[in-house]
C-alpha cells in the first residue's frame, strides 16, 4: 500500500538497509510497490534524493574509478539494475535481491506520477527521441504533467538546472547513458530543486521506439543482456564482457573474506 501524500511519518522506515555488493551499496526493494512508496513519500516530503541503478557494468567501472565508486556511495538509493548483482549479492551474503531495474522503475513512476498529478521532467536523448518519447507519453497517460524536456545536446548546465527549477518538477529523468548521466546529477543536484532524481539510460528511447526492448519473457527471466547481445553484438559485445572480471572479483573477495564484518553498508540509504 503506498504512502498517502502528505503523510512522512514513515518516510524514514520505507527504505531498506542497503547490502554491500562488494563495495556497492544496493537497497533490497521487495517490489517495485515498495520502491513508489519510498518515492511518494519523498515527493511528499519535498526531501532532495538521488537514485542509481546498479549493475555489474556500473560497478566493474567504480572498482576503477574512484570518483565513481564515491558517487554511487553518496546516492541515496541504489536499485539492482542487472541479475549479476542479485547473483554477487547471494555469492557474497547469502541473500539474493530482487531486481528493480532502471527502465522498469521509471515505466512504473511514469503512471503513478500521472495520478498524482506530480511534475516530470526528461532530460536527456537526442532532440527527436525526447521529443518522441514525451508525446508518447502523453498520448498513453493524458493526465501525465511534462512540465519541461530537453535533449541531452546541450552546454550550459547552469540554464538547464535554471530550466528545472522553473518548471517546477517533481520528479527529474536524466537520460545520458552511465556514467554521464550520474556525474551530471550529483554535479548539479544541490542547485537543482526537484525531489526526487534518478538516471535512467535508455528509457526515452525504448519509450519513443528508437531501440527495442528485449521481449518480456528475457526481461522476466533476468537475460535481457542476452537477447541485446545477439541482436546488437557491434555495441553489446564489450559491453557484456565486464560479466566475466565481474563475478571473478565477487567470488574473491568471497573466497578471501574481504567483504567486511557485515552484510551492511557502514551506512543505510540515505532518507
Amino acid at each position: 500500500m503506498l504512502i498517502a501524500e502528505g503523510d512522512v511519518s514513515t518516510r524514514t522506515q520505507c527504505i531498506p538497509r542497503a547490502i554491500n555488493v562488494a563495495g556497492v551499496p544496493v537497497v533490497p526493494f521487495e517490489s517495485y510497490d515498495q520502491a513508489l512508496a519510498c518515492i511518494e513519500a519523498t515527493v511528499a516530503a519535498r526531501e532532495k534524493t538521488f537514485w542509481v541503478a546498479i549493475n555489474p557494468q556500473k560497478c566493474f567501472r567504480a572498482w576503477h574509478e574512484g570518483g565513481l565508486l564515491d558517487l554511487l556511495n553518496r546516492a541515496d538509493v541504489g536499485i539492482c539494475d542487472g541479475v549479476g548483482v542479485s547473483i554477487a549479492a547471494r555469492i557474497l551474503h547469502g541473500q539474493g535481491i530482487r531486481r528493480c531495474t532502471g527502465c522498469d522503475l521509471f515505466m512504473r513512476i511514469v503512471p503513478h506520477a500521472a495520478k498524482k498529478g506530480w511534475g516530470v521532467f526528461l532530460l536527456g536523448a537526442s532532440a527527436q527521441s525526447n521529443a518522441d518519447a514525451c508525446a508518447r507519453l502523453k498520448e498513453t497517460y493524458p493526465d501525465l504533467r511534462i512540465v519541461g524536456h530537453q535533449d541531452g545536446y546541450f552546454k550550459d548546465s547552469a540554464q538547464v538546472v535554471a530550466d528545472i527549477n522553473a518548471s517546477g518538477a517533481d520528479l527529474l529523468f536524466v537520460a545520458m547513458g552511465s556514467p554521464t548521466q550520474e556525474y551530471w546529477i550529483a554535479e548539479h543536484r544541490e542547485q537543482i530543486n526537484a525531489p526526487f532524481c534518478m538516471g535512467v539510460g535508455g528509457s526515452f528511447d525504448v519509450v519513443s521506439g528508437t531501440i527495442r526492448r528485449a521481449p518480456a519473457i528475457f526481461r522476466r527471466t533476468g537475460t535481457e543482456w542476452l537477447f541485446q547481445l545477439v541482436t546488437e553484438p557491434h555495441k553489446r559485445f564489450r559491453r557484456q564482457t565486464v560479466y566475466v572480471p565481474f563475478m571473478l572479483r565477487v567470488l574473491s573477495k568471497k573466497l578471501v573474506g574481504s567483504v567486511g564484518a557485515s552484510q551492511w553498508t557502514t551506512k543505510p540509504a540515505r532518507q
